[in-house]
């Protein structure tokens, strides 16, 4: 266990191997209450529940920041097996293929301290290059960091910038349609939702807890299977890794539940379904998923304008947070954006700023010959 005292409020920082994390549960779920900013990939529920299941990674351990017995910041992270140093970062924040954000969680009362106390324990762990993928660049995490970094002069940028869709509560939801979609559109959903009801009862339901969650977990697992996920054999259904990490982060009693199933049904049976997962007052929309039947009425969608109208008229959450790598099919239905990128940084001791140059070099080819081998991949 690595430690490493810091210079403001008596905050000790520490390094905790995973075999030893899951005594941090209580005071990591205290964190996430008081993180500046919300994070459900790094709570611990959905975290442990990957860890348990698809992403068994041994070299997963958390760096940890305490102000006396209150943990004021963690992040989950990873270092190579074998470190090639300016030529590959000497630690990322930990990333499964399920998680969309390595925020740190920081303590809203103490963000900066926390923050400073979180560069100088990675300095320690490894002082070579970080990444920390998909931040939202403008958020008050990202900044805190910054400041930190610049304040102990290392290095910084961003690489692999891109949109992610948000939505606020603010307008009503008939306001919102008229502004943010166009009529045209308008008038397609609405023709498809008449549509839909002429072949029977077009219902709308929404779950946050016990048995009834359970259940649409289940059928959301089975209506992704039964599409072109499963044939690619992506859907989590596939493996029962992937079955066992969904039940465990999304279902639960009212107590410890973090998950919210919109279902749209037909005649009683599901035709499409979303997973909102909660963190603080953010809801992140980790996953949807509809009956390939009914794609010609664009169920997905008709979904989608309910759960806007859900959110907008109930205010279950202060924010909705697409969770998305890239563009997705509802960035026309959500107002606002965020900037998200990859904060690439320097903890080397001589000539930071020419290896961190360096190795941005490196990750933008990469980068680029990824995206170039997947346009070849893809069927003409």
């Amino acid at each position: 266990m690595l430690q490493v005292l810091g210079w403001n409020l008596g905050l000790k920082s520490e390094v905790i191997g995973r075999d030893a994390a899951s005594a941090l549960v209580p005071a990591w779920d205290d964190l996430c209450r008081r993180s500046i900013e919300d994070n459900v990939y790094y709570s611990p529920k959905y975290a442990w529940a990957l860890l348990d299941s698809v992403e068994r990674d041994e070299r997963v351990r958390f760096a940890t920041v305490w102000s006396h017995d209150t943990l004021v910041a963690l992040l989950p992270f990873t270092t190579p097996r074998f470190p090639v140093p300016m030529l590959g970062p000497a630690g990322r924040g930990w990333q499964s293929k399920y998680t969309f954000s390595c925020m740190p969680l920081l303590d809203e009362a103490h963000a900066s301290e926390a923050a400073n106390a979180l560069v100088a324990l990675l300095t320690s762990v490894a002082p070579g290059e970080w990444i920390l993928p998909s931040l939202n660049t403008e958020g008050e995490v990202c900044h805190a960091l910054i400041d930190a970094l610049d304040r102990q002069d290392r290095p910084w940028t961003f690489v692999n910038r891109f949109q992610r869709a948000t939505l606020e509560l603010g307008l009503g939801f008939d306001e919102h349609m008229k502004q943010h979609i166009c009529a045209k559109r308008r008038r397609e959903l609405a023709r498809n939702r008449r549509r839909l009801e002429q072949l029977g009862k077009l219902e709308y339901h929404a779950y946050c807890s016990g048995d009834e969650l359970t259940r649409a977990i289940n059928l959301f697992l089975e209506i992704e299977k039964s599409g072109w996920k499963g044939k690619k054999g992506t859907a989590l259904a596939c493996s029962e890794q992937g079955r066992n990490f969904a039940l465990a982060a999304f279902t639960g009693e009212e107590r410890n539940s973090i998950c919210r199933a919109d279902l749209l049904t037909l005649n009683g049976g599901p035709i499409a379904v979303n997973l909102t997962a909660m963190a603080g007052a953010t809801g992140f929309t980790v996953k949807c998923a509809y009956d390939e039947a009914y794609r010609s009425y664009s169920v997905g969608l008709l979904l989608e304008v309910e759960v806007i109208r859900s959110f907008l008229s109930e205010k279950w959450a202060a924010r909705l947070d697409a969770g998305t790598a890239g563009a997705h099919p509802i960035d026309n239905f959500w107002s606002g954006r965020i900037e998200v990128a990859d904060l690439m940084f320097s903890l080397a001791g001589n000539k930071g700023q020419m290896r961190l140059s360096l190795l941005q070099t490196i990750e933008r080819t990469r980068s680029g010959l990824k995206s170039e081998a997947k346009r070849w991949l893809q069927p003409s």
